[in-house]
Formats: structure tokens, C-alpha cells, sequence
């Protein structure tokens, strides 16, 4: 068999196979982490196209690791300026006008880690995702309060050095020079 170019048809086809994976990973539902901080509302807007969905119905689902997504609030209007739903602790929130819904998670409790989507509700077999799928995940409180307080202490030290700076500078050592007048009173003795 020929080679094919530089490549053997082997490694050829192997770097085809590797890239038809890569594209297919791609193309599967993107996720966007968030920190599941408990107490704490999350809300998440998500966009879409005013032509194709200002008058559809939109929904906030909960997706399973197996069998179809769970509705956890749907708007029941097709209104032209402004559609609310509430189902317990979610609220919906679609601006036509806008082309974005508002999505708000009130009071988040550790059970609500898991995977969701925003989407367009055209019916209960054609759904389409609006925004990359959010991943509630537990997060360490102390982690991110550790991170701010060392971030807040290098920039207060940054600014403490600065300011004892720019005084050392002010209040250094100075280089008498002689004045004009003991250079005149010098010549003048001459």
C-alpha cells in the first residue's frame, strides 16, 4: 500500500479518527459550573432568538443522569411584553422585548446540585436549550473566603509599601547644595 504523503495511511487514519472524536465531544451539551452555595439565590439569564421564540413557552428543567428532563417551572402565557411563572422556590421570568429569560433559584439547599437547562418549551418531545447547561456544585465556603482574604491581604500590603514609599522618598536624606547666596557672599569676599 502507498504511503500518503509525509504520513503513513495508518497514522493518517488514525488522526482522522481522533479528530472525528474530538468534533463529536464538541457537539454534545456544553456545562457551565456554578457554586451551589446554600442559602444563597442563583439567578441565570438566558438568551434567545426574538424571531424564533418570543411567543414560545420556556421552562426551567432539572436533567436526569437517565430518562428525560423534569419541568421545574414552565411560563403559561404567550405574552408579547412579559411572562411570569413560579413553582415553588424557581421563578421564570420572560422578557419577549428582550429576547431573554430570567431564571431565579430562591434559597438554595444542598439537594439542588445537579444539572440544568433553560429551554424553549414547544412541546414535551421538542425542546430546544437555550443557554450552555448549568452544573450546581457543591463549593467550598471556606476555599473562596480563604482566596478573597489572601487577595485582600497582598493588595493591603501593596498599598501599605506604597504609601511608606512614596514618605521614605519625601522624607529621605537631602543633598544640601549650596545656595545662591553663600556662592554670591563667596565671591563677594574675594
Amino acid at each position: 500500500m502507498e504511503e500518503a504523503g509525509p504520513w503513513g495511511l495508518s497514522q493518517l487514519l488514525l488522526w482522522l479518527g481522533l479528530l472525528l472524536c474530538i468534533s463529536g465531544l464538541q457537539a454534545g451539551g456544553k456545562e457551565e459550573q456554578k457554586c451551589l452555595l446554600e442559602g444563597k439565590n442563583l439567578t441565570m439569564t438566558c438568551p434567545y432568538s426574538i424571531r424564533l421564540y418570543s411567543l414560545s413557552l420556556k421552562a426551567w428543567q432539572w436533567v436526569r443522569s437517565l430518562g428525560s428532563p423534569e419541568t421545574l417551572v414552565l411560563t403559561n402565557s404567550r405574552n408579547t411584553d412579559f411572562s411570569f411563572a413560579q413553582a415553588g422556590r424557581y421563578l421564570l421570568e420572560d422578557y419577549p422585548t428582550e429576547a431573554v429569560v430570567k431564571v431565579t433559584v430562591i434559597g438554595l439547599q444542598r439537594q439542588d446540585g445537579g444539572l440544568y437547562q433553560c429551554v424553549v418549551f414547544l412541546s414535551p418531545d421538542n425542546l430546544v436549550v437555550l443557554h450552555d447547561r448549568i452544573r450546581l456544585v457543591q463549593c467550598q465556603d471556606q476555599l473562596v473566603m480563604v482566596i478573597v482574604l489572601t487577595c485582600g491581604f497582598i493588595l493591603n500590603k501593596g498599598l501599605v509599601f506604597s504609601v511608606l514609599f512614596v514618605f521614605l522618598c519625601k522624607a529621605g536624606p537631602k543633598v544640601s547644595q549650596p545656595s545662591k547666596m553663600s556662592e554670591v557672599q563667596g565671591v563677594s569676599e574675594k
